[in-house]
């Protein structure tokens, strides 16, 4: 108990003697090597485990929660997509297909069944869809998807992207403009396909399959937004 007082007594003595001050240069050049140092050790600790380290995290705070009736819609394509808002600061993510996470992951098919799992769900709300590029995805695909963006088009493309344990893959990927039943955009669908996995496409091309995505999510906004239900309402 004495020594719960003293702590107790040395920690309120400790805020009223603390002032606020401005930070000096250096202060800001240690508090920069610091965090620097933190993320070299992270990066270590990534190449031993497998693990990926990043730098910026996802954040769904102030994103609005769709309605449970559009998650419904959506949640019975089968097709790996995310619906991005591009209304919102930096285009963030705000709905991802069971599909799409598992397309984040990897599974060996071999004796010992090893299984990297994808992204979750939290991971990726509010994230914008760079969180899948690295250095080997080319930056001039990525800005002729920002120029169909911005035009309201809609773009196939084949990419370079990255899953969460940081191996590649070939994504063949479609980007278009979901329009509400008002006629403006609403939202813009990716539907991501692995070009090197095995898919049942059912007699269809890849293409024809990611558009069958792309209508189906269509049909779920514009019905629902005729009535106003796009979206969870505020508490």
């Amino acid at each position: 108990r004495c020594l719960w007082i003293s702590i107790r007594e040395l920690a309120v003595a400790g805020l009223e003697a603390e002032e606020l001050r401005i930070a000096s240069g250096c202060d800001k050049e240690m508090a920069l090597s610091t965090a620097n140092n933190i993320f070299s050790t992270l990066n270590r600790y990534s190449k031993l485990t497998g693990l990926v380290v990043c730098e910026r995290r996802c954040d769904s705070v102030g994103i609005p929660a769709l309605s449970s009736s559009l998650n419904l819609s959506l949640g019975r394509i089968k097709q790996s997509f995310v619906l991005t808002d591009r209304h919102l600061p930096d285009m963030p993510i705000v709905y991802a297909s069971d599909a799409f996470l598992s397309l984040t992951g990897k599974d060996f098919c071999c004796s010992n069944h090893l299984t990297y799992p994808g992204y979750s769900r939290e991971e990726i709300l509010g994230c914008n869809c760079r969180f899948l590029n690295g250095p080997g995805t080319s930056a001039e695909v990525l800005e002729e998807i920002n120029q169909h963006i911005c035009r309201e088009e809609a773009c196939t493309v084949h990419l370079l992207n990255y899953r969460k344990d940081g191996s590649t893959f070939r994504d063949l990927l479609h980007v278009s403009p979901i329009r509400n039943s008002s006629g403006k955009v609403a939202f813009h669908v990716w539907v991501h396909l692995d070009e090197s996995a095995k898919h049942d496409f059912s007699g269809l091309t890849p293409e024809v399959w990611q558009l069958g995505a792309v209508g189906a999510v269509r049909v779920a906004v514009r019905s629902l937004s005729a009535s106003g239900s796009l979206l969870r309402p505020s508490q």
